[in-house]
């Protein structure tokens, strides 16, 4: 095998602070942040660029006296005494004339009055019938921009405003800082560009259209280099190359994730400052220089390059362009989930954002690195300190906004139990209204419902099944829940059933095979309505949890009970058909369940719920997602069940 990144080697963590001092501090000592050359050009073309030196208007704006409004100009003496009683007469063309707004006020006139203020006594003669001051609705030149008036400061970033003012004080070209160049460079045998198909075994490389943007948003020229295979002498060729003619390199590590080949080739090349990282995704990035140019090497799963490029590489090209570090937008929010976080490490958590009650709620989105639509879903970051082992529901959290222009208050919060369903129902509830954005998260029926008493979501999606009464919810919500004012409507009926290997080699076809000593199960976590489900009816068939192999193994969706069936770990698990077809395997249907959605009375009129009960009460929903879904009812979708009783 040719030396490449899989050599496995164990990291240091830098401390996020230290490491970005060093990182800062390293490349001033090399003067590798020295701001790039001058150039002109068109204002029209200036916007997001840094100015290198004060802008100065050449002309004044307005550069002569104008009219504010549409109406008549005239002599303001001519109105002394007027009143509605005793109008004053005036003759057009010698007393006054009509102008627009805009309009060069006539030489001779100090005022404009408002058509509305005006009388047409005949084809010639306006009355008016109260005086005017002398320059009313009057704009005099320069009263927006003066002559020579400083328009923007030195180290200005231009904006389309600032454009604009540049053009109206009769600025044409103007001087700013060239765009540093930072060239992308990705590494990978295995990796092929968005544009070819991937065969087996390859993959797309998405990590390079995702930093060519955010180059381009933090105001450089992003230069894409292409895909290097994972070869000691190619990448070096390659950083060389890029490291010449370039002012920045970000290179972006090979499929196994890790970043020593690259670290390796830092230090030989140039200087390696920092490799390795306490935080959480992204601790392998690797820092350092070649040619006096700031090199990085960023972690290959998207959401760690994404995070270390915010962290490391944006602050280069800010100082770069002789800008300060911009601040992130902050929002304060309520944790609408408790969460563990390894100790040690600066950990960067997804969030989307709702509000609720007022309040505005984050609810934790998947930390998987790899998964690229955690990001596009996220509304923000919370950053979790090296200090802290544990974010406990109802914290107070610092959210740094991913894009602060993207609204949060469409969102609508759905905790409780997971389904595929809820997928289909975010898209036809955009088709219908794009303001709206249905997020769900799994935390198990009991606990999202919970969450609904607290003021953390806008409703509950739960399948609490009472062994005694044989019904769903209702009897839990009358007795665990008797103070939350909800109204319960249902959202289909789906079939559940046992997961197993392709061709069932071990032939399970019903609960009592779950007994046998050489079958092994994974099981759904205990509060979940799906474990509620099979503990009643193991009861129900005289089968004992503690004899059934796997029992105590937990997961908590259904698409990971089939995956861990898929891997091999385990040999049948309960979920949905769905689970089952998108792994390739088999299904043994065994049961049929209920799922409703709990809504606060208070909320069950407002605009955003009825406008999602719409779509799932609609026929085009209801048959759409029938069809695409196995083993699923929809007859009853949107019907209420149950409310809570009103207190007497």
């Amino acid at each position: 095998m040719p030396q490449s990144l899989y050599a496995g080697l164990e990291l240091p963590e830098v401390p996020l602070d230290e490491a970005r001092e060093r990182w800062i501090s390293e490349l001033q000592f090399l003067r590798a942040l020295r701001r790039t050359e001058l150039e002109e050009i068109p204002v029209g073309e200036a916007a997001g660029r840094v100015t290198s030196q004060s802008v100065t208007a050449q002309i004044s704006s307005p550069h002569y006296y104008a009219a504010a409004i549409d109406g008549l100009a005239l002599r303001s003496r001519d109105t002394v005494g007027a009143t509605p009683d005793s109008p004053c007469a005036l003759h057009l063309g010698r007393d006054g004339t009509f102008v627009d707004t805009g309009s060069a006020l006539p030489e001779g006139f100090d005022a404009v009055v408002p058509i509305h203020e005006i009388r047409l006594a005949s084809i010639e003669v306006v009355e008016v019938d109260r005086p005017s001051t002398p320059w009313r609705n009057v704009r005099p030149a320069g009263e927006d921009l003066a002559d020579r008036e400083v328009i923007l400061p030195r180290d200005y970033r231009i904006g389309p405003l600032e454009i604009g003012a540049m053009l109206a004080g009769g600025v044409l070209t103007v001087q700013v800082y060239r765009r540093p160049r930072v060239a992308i460079l990705a590494v990978g045998s295995s990796l092929v560009p968005a544009s070819v198909p991937p065969g087996v075994g390859e993959m797309i490389d998405s990590n390079s259209p995702i930093l060519t943007g955010l180059v381009h948003w933090a105001g450089a020229e992003p230069c894409p280099l292409g895909v290097v295979a994972e070869r000691l002498e190619e990448v070096e060729e390659a950083l060389h190359r890029a490291a010449c003619t370039h002012d920045m390199v970000l290179v972006v590590a090979g499929p196994s994730h890790r970043t020593p080949l690259l670290a390796t080739l830092f230090e030989r090349m140039g200087e390696l400052i920092v490799h390795g990282v306490a935080i959480k995704p992204g601790h392998s990035v690797a820092l350092g220089a070649i040619e006096r140019k700031p090199v990085l090497g960023l972690p290959f799963y998207p959401v760690s390059a994404f995070l270390t490029f915010e962290l490391f590489a944006r602050p280069v090209i800010e100082a770069l362009l002789g800008q300060r570090p911009r601040e992130p937008v902050m929002d304060e929010a309520i944790l609408a989930v408790g969460l563990s976080s390894p100790a040690g490490v600066e950990e960067f958590l997804r969030v989307k954002l709702g509000i609720v009650d007022g309040r505005r709620v984050a609810v934790p989105i998947s930390r998987g690195a790899a998964l690229l639509m955690s990001l596009v879903r996220a509304d923000g970051m919370v950053h979790v300190p090296a200090k802290v082992c544990s974010l406990e529901v109802g914290t107070s959290v610092a959210v740094r906004r991913l894009d602060p222009v993207r609204r949060t208050d469409g969102n609508i919060l759905l905790l409780g139990t997971h389904d595929a369903c809820y997928d289909l129902l975010r898209t036809h509830l955009l088709h219908v209204n794009p303001d709206l954005h249905l997020f769900s998260a799994n935390t198990g029926s009991e606990a999202g419902i919970e969450r609904l008493r607290q003021g953390l979501c806008h409703l509950a999606a739960a399948h609490i099944f009472d062994s005694q009464t044989g019904e769903y919810n209702i009897p839990y919500l009358r007795e665990k829940a008797a103070d939350l004012p909800v109204i319960l409507v249902n959202l289909f009926q789906r079939m559940l059933g046992l997961v197993v290997a392709r061709g069932n080699p071990k032939g399970i076809t019903s609960l009592q095979d779950l007994a046998r000593p050489e079958v092994c199960m994974v099981n759904r976590q205990a509060g979940s309505g799906t474990r509620r489900l099979l503990d009643h009816h193991l009861a129900r068939q005289g089968l004992d949890p503690a004899s059934l192999q796997g029992y105590d193994r937990e997961t908590h969706t259904h698409m990971s009970a089939a995956a861990i069936v898929s891997s091999g770990a385990a040999d049948v698990g309960l979920a949905i058909p769905a689970a089952a077809k998108a792994l390739r395997l088999d299904f043994v249907p065994c049961l049929m369940e209920r799922l409703d959605l709990a809504i606060p009375k208070k909320l069950f009129n407002s605009y955003s719920m009825q406008a999602l009960l719409g779509v799932i009460r609609s026929q085009d929903f209801q048959e759409g997602a029938g069809r695409l879904l196995e083993g699923y009812d929809f007859s009853k979708a949107g019907t209420v069940l149950w409310e809570t009783p009103s207190p007497t």
